[in-house]
């Protein structure tokens, strides 16, 4: 299985991505010492999202990316294919929409909305054909209460305390940003 990690920019993609692949089924993405010893905001695979994939196999691997990224991708090089789709923040107040909009140079709010029809399991299913997916909430990446709960509802076998480190270390950093 292959997992996509599909997400508009500042929502968590890449660390989302990360705490799934500690998951021992997957390729490891990261580690608690990369997370406490550099400022790369959870940027530690190898891999630059989907434009530039550097991996062995094309099975096992939790890869992320944005919606284009995904749509552009020759898809058909993976059997096995999952999507987990983080949503667009509701909560204007929240500290994911805070993030979302700051990496997104504060959008209007026609193309928030339209970011919000983007990024659901219909729109991406109909480009892409991928009919296996989890939505997890922008707010439950985003928070400083770690979605690892989440997770294991979505049948990972994370190890969580590897993610509950990784969580305490990502949302450290980003809640300084902000």
């Amino acid at each position: 299985m292959n997992v996509f990690v599909i997400f508009a920019p500042g929502l968590g993609g890449n660390h989302l991505a990360n705490l799934i692949a500690t998951d021992p089924r997957y390729y490891s993405r990261a580690t608690v010492e990369q997370y406490q010893t550099t400022k790369k905001y959870a940027h530690h695979s190898l891999n630059a999202n989907l434009t530039k994939i550097n991996i062995t196999s094309y099975d096992n691997n939790v890869l992320c990316g944005h919606f284009g990224e995904l749509y552009w991708l020759d898809r058909s090089l993976f059997e096995h294919k999952q999507v987990v789709i983080i949503e667009i923040p509701k909560d204007k107040n929240s500290f994911a929409y805070k993030r979302f909009q700051r990496y997104n140079h504060n959008l209007p709010d026609y193309i928030v909305e339209e970011q919000r029809s983007l990024y659901t399991p219909a729109i991406i299913e109909s480009v892409t054909g991928i009919s296996d997916h989890y939505t997890i909430p922008a707010e439950r990446v985003v928070n400083e209460i770690s979605p690892v709960d989440l997770l294991v509802n979505m049948n990972y076998d994370i190890d969580k305390n590897t993610c509950e480190q990784m969580h305490k270390e990502w949302i450290k950093t980003n809640l300084s940003l902000v």
